[in-house]
């Protein structure tokens, strides 16, 4: 957990925020509240990390309380939050799947003239995932996977992907996995863009048909789908394929509800959103929410109604 504590002055917001935040938005979120105390030294900050899906159930399932919940899927929060835990959600910034690794990684040399997928299924190369039950970017990867098939032609793609994957290199966490790609005991992993950035490592781009990172291709995207767990023990849910867009919402009963709308209005403003460029991550030209009206009065003027269609269900 990451604390930032500051001077209170009198006017300004004040008390601690707690933020529940995915994996791949620490650095970013971080940035954010650098700035933001920067302006307003009356507040704490503290921010927890996970997967959405587990930070998700901590609220749903465990009442756990918090006062900004962002997710890098913001499909969970209409799908398992709203309207029970909250009423309304943002869509704030975007992203797209990579494979992360070194320069000198096993077959990096040859992904400028070979497909990336032979270059995986090489005998002795290890590639890693996060887990789809807990955290976006696991359940994305095996969306991917499909998608490259399609995209490719190439029959059963996604099963000999997946097959060359073993237990052990699948982790709880995207970000995680930059760990083991740092040290040399992965090849590649699958990861988002700013977080490759953020380590420092290659990001092998993929075609955006196949990389989940364009809000044009959404109807190519939805072609495909996983299950992965439900919000209640021994449930599945099926996710459909959605461009890459991180989620925020303020859950009802936050206990500092005037704090967290003060910060999430930073966050969206145009200083929050430089920090958030700092951080590798690329926010929308307008966020956009679930129900304008339903926003704190604070943020109705930064947002804009929701530009595309929710999956069925």
């Amino acid at each position: 957990m990451a604390v930032v504590a500051a001077r209170v002055h009198a006017g300004e917001p004040t008390g601690t925020i707690a933020v529940l935040a995915a994996g791949s938005l620490a650095n970013p979120m971080t940035q954010v509240f650098d700035a933001f105390v920067h302006r307003h030294p009356g507040v704490e900050l503290e921010q927890e990390t996970a997967g959405s899906l587990d930070l998700v159930r901590r609220v749903t399932e465990l009442g756990r309380r918090c006062d900004v919940l962002a997710v890098a899927d913001f499909e969970v929060l209409p799908a398992l939050v709203v309207p029970r835990h909250a009423t309304w959600w943002i869509a704030f910034a975007r992203n797209r799947l990579v494979l992360a690794h070194r320069a000198d990684a096993r077959g990096a040399a040859d992904l400028a003239r070979v497909p990336w997928y032979e270059v995986l299924l090489r005998p002795g190369v290890a590639q890693g995932h996060s887990d789809p039950d807990a955290d976006p970017a696991g359940y994305r990867t095996l969306l991917a996977w499909q998608l490259a098939e399609r995209h490719y032609g190439v029959p059963g793609l996604a099963k000999r992907l997946a097959d060359a994957v073993p237990e052990r290199n699948i982790r709880p966490k995207s970000v995680e996995l930059v760990a083991l790609v740092q040290a040399g005991e992965l090849d590649y992993a699958w990861t988002y863009e700013s977080v490759a950035a953020d380590a420092g490592l290659v990001a092998e781009r993929l075609p955006p048909e196949v990389d989940l990172g364009d809000p044009a291709r959404a109807s190519t995207y939805g072609a495909v789908s996983v299950d992965v767990a439900g919000n209640r023990p021994g449930t599945r849910r099926t996710i459909r394929g959605l461009p890459i867009l991180y989620g925020l919402t303020i859950p009802t009963g936050a206990p500092n509800p005037d704090g967290a709308a003060a910060l999430v209005a930073f966050l969206l403003s145009d200083e929050g959103r430089a920090a958030l460029r700092r951080a590798h991550l690329d926010p929308l030209d307008r966020p956009q929410a679930s129900d304008p009206a339903a926003v704190p009065a604070a943020l109705r003027s930064s947002v804009a109604p929701l530009a595309f269609a929710l999956p069925p269900g």
